[in-house]
């Protein structure tokens, strides 16, 4: 791996973290690939008969359970989410001033953060116009792929 520049420790800690089965990263010509094992699989519980009891579901019809999501789009918030695993950051760099904070109008397209992901920047961009409402990521912290990033009131 002469000319690969990479922590192997750190691409292992990252199978960990992030519960990945594989991990490819390429550097000009090289390439490294880390495969982990998958677990074995439990067997499934079958029922024995005269013990178990068969499950009956209740009846009627049940009130839908209100989830967090259904929530905050109840609340017409739209969720902004990291579209990809890294480091979140509020500012273009550690002396700048944040992009937005809570309470800032955004337009579509305007800068909320950065992911770092493998050292490149990625900018994330609002999907809509509003007010943003809530920042539901702290500074240099990690976030995974689908965590709610903002939360923002979408506005016409």
């Amino acid at each position: 791996m002469k000319g690969m520049n990479m922590d192997v420790e750190k691409l292992l800690e990252w199978l960990k973290k992030y519960d990945l089965t594989e991990l490819t990263v390429k550097d000009g010509k090289s390439q490294v690939t880390l495969k982990k094992e998958p677990h074995a699989a439990s067997f499934p519980h079958q029922p024995l008969l005269g013990i178990d009891e068969p499950v009956v579901p209740p009846q009627g019809n049940p009130p839908e359970a209100e989830t967090p999501l259904a929530v905050h789009e109840a609340a017409g918030l739209h969720e902004v989410k990291a579209p990809l695993v890294g480091t979140f950051y509020r500012a273009p760099a550690p002396d700048a001033e944040p992009f937005v904070e809570e309470g800032d109008r955004v337009e579509v397209n305007d800068k909320l953060c950065i992911v770092e992901a493998m050292k490149i920047m990625n900018e994330i961009e609002s999907p809509v116009r509003g007010i943003v409402r809530e920042i539901c990521a702290r500074n240099k912290t990690s976030v995974e792929f689908g965590q709610v990033l903002f939360r923002i009131e979408e506005q016409a």
